[in-house]
């Protein structure tokens, strides 16, 4: 069997060999592998500026520098739980939650459907809150018209946009204009010269006893929330969730890393599919395919690790502003449901009036885009990972038909719930405490189980990785559970 050769067209799957990995890898400097940078970059991309200018603006203001570690918590934590999901398709070829469905105790594929499940139910959550934030900004930009109604159009547009292949040059606009915002939050951080010692300190874990008095006073509605549910809603927010991450591993099929460059990948998911319980990965665990193994696992390293540190970094310079500008030394101004957007432009001001246009130019890029992205290309990876292994129709239809059906639901729940009055903090919530915190949990603990019961013992992630991820999934599964029992307020 050649290098290159993955397996044998027998009806025995044969011992498979790890394409050759490149010397990038192999050699494992710095500067080689960012070439591996992909995937992650779109995910990062996706999450930035959504999240984080409402919730770790909001974070700042409220509670200063005190919870900045959750923001270090939620990257590891998420972080972690993703790598073992890109790590384990790059090695093996085959989708993780179609492994899950067969090792996982109890009846076929009943987890990947349950992760689905939850990531459905959060679709609508993020669209209502998307198109909520936008159609607030639209009359504070415009100056005129009904939220509701700028909302809707907004929902309206992002699903036309599923018809129109020409989109990818809006695309490329957007993500150009998200990425000079961050450049802009960093030159902000600086001129806003924040106290780099108290920064410090709040790394260091911490959960305030109570609100300030001037947030008592001046916002009833935020001091009235369980701090606990607060700070959990920060950690599912920020740097996304599972209906992001799941559709994240699929796009690792379009890059052709590790396994899944092999010549005859799908007579290999066939093949691996049929595989009897208790049966492992069948890979050649020589000296030469080990040392290609360990080089391609770098590559989802590489993403994974710089996209949440991207995320962390920038979550980390909108806690620091909110803090300084907003905060109780600063004008006292908390993100809310009545303004969502509309203190962070002190940001900007403080360097330049004219940037606030700018802001709001770049703030419509980050919502409409993660809008689009998610509702139109994103989220159907996500469906389609979960449900293919359980549902013929997702497994055979054209793609775009899944693409059809996830659009109408994200783009249909939205309306119905921008429709219902529910706030921007009520929606966005439920769906980051659903997709971002209990279901990454429970991920987690899935993926611990499927890499020690599946992949040989050496070709399993090293010992200190699978205690965190152990830990995300209990810290993440535990925190889910009490957040979600408070947020519809049964304890």
């Amino acid at each position: 069997m050649s290098q290159a050769s993955a397996s044998e067209s027998t009806d025995e799957l044969a011992k498979l060999v790890m394409p050759d990995a490149p010397q990038d890898l192999k050699k494992g400097s710095p500067i080689g592998l960012m070439k591996y940078l992909g995937p992650g970059l779109i995910m990062a991309s996706a999450s930035i500026g959504s999240g984080e200018i409402f919730f770790a603006s909001r974070g700042g203001a409220v509670f200063g520098y005190v919870l900045l570690w959750t923001f270090v918590a939620a990257a590891i934590l998420k972080g972690i739980a993703v790598y073992s999901g890109t790590r384990y398709i790059t090695i093996t070829g085959e989708s993780p939650f179609a492994r899950f469905g067969q090792v996982i105790p109890g009846p076929k594929n009943w987890f990947p459907v349950l992760l689905g499940i939850l990531a459905v139910v959060s679709f609508p959550s993020w669209a209502g809150g998307f198109a909520s934030f936008l159609g607030q900004w639209s009359v504070w930009t415009f100056g005129f018209g009904n939220p509701q109604i700028w909302a809707s159009v907004w929902i309206l547009l992002a699903f036309a946009t599923l018809f129109f292949a020409g989109y990818s040059y809006v695309e490329k606009f957007q993500t150009g204009v998200v990425l000079l915002l961050i450049v802009f939050v960093f030159v902000a951080v600086i001129v806003a010269n924040p106290n780099y010692f108290e920064v410090l300190r709040g790394l260091i874990p911490t959960i305030p006893a109570e609100h300030a008095p001037w947030v008592v006073e001046k916002y009833p509605e935020v001091a009235a929330r369980p701090i606990s549910l607060e700070v959990i809603s920060y950690l599912g927010a920020i740097g996304g969730g599972t209906y992001d991450y799941i559709g994240y591993v699929g796009m690792y099929n379009e890059k052709k890393w590790g396994m899944l460059g092999a010549p005859n990948l799908e007579e290999i998911n066939a093949k691996l599919i049929k595989l009897k319980a208790g049966e492992r990965f069948p890979i050649d665990e020589s000296e030469q395919n080990t040392e290609n193994v360990r080089a391609w696992a770098k590559a989802p390293l590489t993403d994974t690790l710089i996209s949440f540190v991207a995320v962390l970094i920038f979550s980390a310079a909108f806690m620091i502003l909110g803090n300084v500008i907003l905060g109780a030394d600063g004008t006292q101004e908390i993100p809310n449901d009545r303004q969502i957007m509309q203190f962070q432009a002190q940001f900007f001001d403080q360097i330049s009036p004219a940037l606030v246009y700018f802001y709001q130019l770049a703030v419509w890029a980050a919502f409409f885009g993660s809008m689009q992205a998610s509702g139109t290309m994103m989220y159907a990876h996500t469906f389609y990972q979960c449900f293919a292994p359980a549902v013929r129709w997702v497994r055979e239809t054209n793609f775009f038909n899944v693409r059809l059906l996830v659009a109408l639901i994200y783009s249909g729940g939205g309306l119905i719930l921008v429709w219902t009055g529910l706030s921007f903090t009520t929606l966005v919530s439920f769906g980051a405490l659903v997709g971002g915190v209990l279901s990454i949990g429970l991920w987690a603990l899935a993926m611990l189980y499927t890499d020690s019961k599946f992949l040989p013992k050496k070709f399993q992630m090293a010992t200190g990785t699978q205690i965190l991820l152990g830990i995300a999934g209990v810290v993440l599964t535990g925190m889910g559970v009490v957040a979600i029992l408070q947020f519809f307020n049964i304890i």
